[in-house]
Order: C-alpha cells, then structure tokens, then sequence
C-alpha cells in the first residue's frame, strides 16, 4: 500500500485529536511511527511532521499567552463610585455615579429587593444571568442589566458579595446578607457612600 494511502487510512479510523482517547500529540505521534515505517520520502515526511509539532505547539503557546494577558493585562483606570438612594420615576432607586457627565445607574426599590432575593437564595456561586432570571421571574418583568448589575457592584464593594470568576456568592447566611443589604440601603438613603478605587 502507498504510504500517503497508508497514513490517509489509518488517520480516519484514529479516534479523533482533543477526545478523551488522544491528544494531538499522540495522534501526531502515530502519524510520526506510521512514516518511519515507509520507504521512499520517510526523511522528508518526518521532518514535515516535526515541523507540524512546533507550529501547533507554537500556536498554543501564542493563545496561552494572548489569554493571559486579558486576564491580568492592563484595565481601563476604576473611578470612584458614590451610591445613594434618590427619588426617581419609579420610586426610590440605588443611585450608582461614577463619572459626573455620565448618567448615574438607578436600580429601583423593588430590583433591589428582587435582587437581594436571588442572591440570597443561593448558599453557592451563581451567574450574572442566573441571578437575573431569578430576579426578572420575580417581578414578572423584564429588567436593564444595569439594573442588576449596579446592586451587586454595590455589594461586592462592601463585601456582601464575594465577586469570583464572574460569579456571586453572598457572605454570610440567608438571614445576616438580607439584613446587610437592608441596612446599606437604609445607609445610602441617610448619606453619600463614596468608594474609593482599589
């Protein structure tokens, strides 16, 4: 049999590269011991493949490093945050301000406590989109994700909220996060809560 037909082959019946089986390299392995058993071109095509291994290998490492830079790589500089509770159209809202042009975020009274529901309803991390479902099944309507977002901000800055992963764990049992953030809302209606960045 040709060796090209040979290698063809038996790459089709492998199990594929990345399933639990094998690895690339283990197929690329079987690929290197099929070619050393050839005749005519065995030099070429073991150094073709030996080339093969350090592109991917290469590659890898390229996107290993272009992840990690995202991860811990520079951020845009964080601005102080002030919260307060005002009056709005829809009642008392959680003001977030972080820029004095920009629009303040406003969560509602009643996304507030929606909110506060569904993270305490969960002794384990959930999502972003978790806790909104959870939030927006309550109200029976559909929320702004600022809306959600600007609470648990608020929490995790005063450490009611553990931030991880992009999940959110409350702090302490059901009863002592429910009580916490009632009373830091109490807080931001009496006075300004100004964060400073960390």
């Amino acid at each position: 049999m040709h060796a090209k037909t040979q290698i063809r082959r038996t790459m089709i019946l492998m199990p594929r590269a990345g399933t639990p089986n094998q690895s690339w390299r283990d197929v690329l392995d079987e690929v290197r011991e099929l070619a050393s058993r050839t005749g005519t071109g065995r030099s070429k095509l073991l150094r073709k493949l030996e080339e093969l291994e350090a592109a991917v290998s290469n590659e890898i490492d390229t996107l290993d490093d272009a992840r990690r830079r995202r991860v811990v790589g520079p951020r845009a500089r964080v601005r102080a945050a002030i919260y307060t509770v005002e009056e709005s159209p829809r009642g008392l809202a959680l003001t977030e301000r972080r820029d004095s042009k920009a629009r303040p975020f406003k969560c509602p009274q009643e996304v507030y406590r929606a909110v506060m529901e569904a993270v305490a309803g969960s002794a384990g991390p959930q999502t972003f989109q978790q806790v909104k479902a959870t939030s927006e099944r309550s109200l029976k309507e559909s929320v702004a994700d600022y809306g959600i977002r600007t609470p648990l901000r608020f929490w995790a800055v005063l450490g009611l909220v553990h931030h991880d992963q992009a999940r959110f764990t409350r702090v302490g049992t059901k009863a002592e996060f429910v009580r916490a953030t009632r009373d830091q809302w109490s807080r931001a209606r009496r006075d300004r809560i100004e964060i400073e960045p960390g």
